[in-house]
């Protein structure tokens, strides 16, 4: 017990200290390059922020716990919009570019593809295969659309070196979230809470501890292209290339209540954030208090 509250403990610290760093380095490599910080958190961020989902998907996988890794992947999914959006957008409204809304139709369109995808019960290497080529394209799409990149501007930096800054520091709040992430599961576990619970639960919400941490950082230094950009390119990578890398590896069995609750619920919350950049650009307090509350009902269908 003594050991799992210490490595709780220098998780957070290393979440606290990383996250500073990398919304920093992330606002610089914006600046440096001279694209919007919302593109880079949706693309870099976004990559760097979700390598413990793929991680734990993978390595779920590869066990043979299908439950664990698709649980894990839409479960953060879900988190990320309803539960880390919800809190940094009441905290203070997110005003951000107007390129977000489309961004956040694809993440809907492609969470749809990937329910219709688990309707026979099997997310097949077939089906996962299409899932990691949709991501290519749209990182092919990105490319050509907004990151023809020219000269960096005068006084932008070393935007490279901010990279590599941004990456690193990155990695230090994946290993501070998989301390605090580990020490949670592992109570969870004592008390013989289910796979299926824990992945929906503790390990979907310690998984997304990176962009919880990044998110809010960037909300508190009021930069909040890099808090929705981050958290639409994760969940774009979660439906995508965690699912998809995950059933490469072997075919996922879907979990009913997976398919019947969580994923509509995820729908739901990603129509919500949709909706609301569509209109005016921005996440306020109304659509939080709606994500939060969509997050609570989830919750509650959980005990």
């Amino acid at each position: 017990m003594i050991i799992q509250i210490a490595a709780f403990v220098v998780g957070l610290i290393l979440l606290i200290k990383g996250s500073d760093k990398f919304v920093e380095s992330a606002s610089r490599v914006a600046k440096g390059f001279g694209v919007s910080e919302f593109l880079i958190a949706l693309v870099l961020a976004s990559i760097a922020t979700t390598l413990p989902e793929v991680t734990v998907s993978a390595l779920a996988a590869f066990e043979g716990r299908s439950d664990m890794a698709l649980g894990n992947a839409v479960g953060s999914a879900l988190a990320n919009i309803a539960l880390i959006l919800g809190i940094c957008s009441f905290i203070m409204p997110l005003n951000v570019d107007k390129v977000a809304w489309r961004n956040s139709t694809f993440m809907v369109f492609v969470t749809a593809y990937a329910w219709l995808l688990m309707r026979d019960g099997v997310i097949s290497r077939l089906d996962g295969a299409s899932l990691i080529m949709i991501y290519f394209g749209f990182l092919y799409y990105l490319y050509k659309k907004h990151m023809i990149l020219e000269e960096p501007p005068e006084g932008g930096g070393n935007p490279k070196r901010e990279i590599l800054i941004m990456l690193a520091s990155g990695l230090i709040v994946v290993l501070g979230a998989r301390l605090v992430v580990d020490s949670a599961v592992s109570l969870a576990r004592t008390f013989g809470v289910s796979e299926v619970v824990i992945a929906l639960t503790l390990v979907s919400i310690g998984t997304s501890l990176p962009e919880f941490a990044n998110a809010l950082t960037a909300t508190l230094k009021k930069i909040p292209n890099i808090s929705v950009g981050n958290i639409i390119g994760a969940n774009i990578l979660d439906i995508l290339m965690v699912i998809g890398v995950a059933s490469l590896i072997r075919p996922i069995k879907v979990d009913t209540g997976i398919f019947q609750t969580t994923m509509p619920l995820t729908l739901l919350v990603m129509f919500v954030l949709t909706i609301s950049l569509r209109l005016n650009n921005r996440v306020g307090r109304k659509t939080s208090i709606t994500l939060l509350a969509l997050y609570a009902y989830f919750l509650y269908t959980q005990m």
